[in-house]
């Protein structure tokens, strides 16, 4: 019995020890060895937090990556803990989020809550997909067409394909001006030569048919 309780007590220690001493734990601290002390013992951790480990910058890349799939989850991202919160609200993430996982037409509603934050936060700080969707929003259904078509071309020089179908459709169909038809002529004929023809179609389907129910719904609700 003795050599059994001796055996505990030096296990117990080597445990202790090893805590200690581990680089990961270096600032836990605890008192007694044996089972009976340790329940009376007063555990301090007091350690960084683990998400610190990380750099800032790669915490916002997660947090770009999060919100370019979904503004809610970002949300709830930043609701988790201060290091996401801090990432989160960065303006890496408001510049390069990406929102092409919703149509275009969902733009057209009137915004509220964390997706009205989100769009004005991106259009702030210039993001491009932010631009194309306020862009179109402005042109179909406020009206304001010269505001639009200007919004359009800013996301177009920035690289925004989006942007370019739009422009280059609205510059066709949707204008009197003959040197506006055939720039939007010439830049579709751009789109065939180097092979987005069937793509730029597939956009300009998939908008026309989003756009019509959602303003079927919003005309419904009137």
């Amino acid at each position: 019995m003795k050599r059994q309780n001796a055996r505990s007590s030096v296990t117990n220690s080597s445990i202790l020890f090893i805590i200690s001493n581990n680089p990961s734990t270096k600032f836990l601290q605890m008192a007694g060895s044996s089972e009976k002390d340790s329940k009376k013992v007063d555990v301090s951790v007091q350690h960084e937090c683990p998400l610190n480990l990380l750099p800032r910058e790669i915490w916002s890349i997660i947090a770009t990556m999060v919100a370019s799939n979904s503004i809610e989850d970002m949300f709830n991202m930043q609701a988790t803990c201060k290091v996401f919160l801090g990432a989160a609200r960065s303006d890496a993430v408001y510049k390069h989020a990406t929102m092409s996982y919703k149509s275009l037409a969902r733009f057209l509603l009137k915004l509220d809550g964390p997706e009205r934050r989100f769009l004005d936060r991106c259009m702030k700080v210039e993001n491009v997909d932010a631009i194309v969707r306020h862009g179109f929003a402005e042109y179909l259904w406020f009206g304001r067409l010269d505001k639009g078509m200007e919004l359009l071309a800013r996301a177009s020089t920035e690289g925004s394909v989006e942007a370019d179908y739009l422009y280059s459709m609205l510059l066709m169909f949707d204008h009197e001006d003959e040197e506006d038809m055939v720039r939007g002529v010439q830049m579709m004929e751009g789109f065939r030569i180097s092979g987005q023809l069937e793509s730029y179609t597939n956009f300009l389907t998939d908008v026309c048919k989003d756009t019509t129910v959602t303003l079927n719904e919003l005309f419904a609700c009137i």
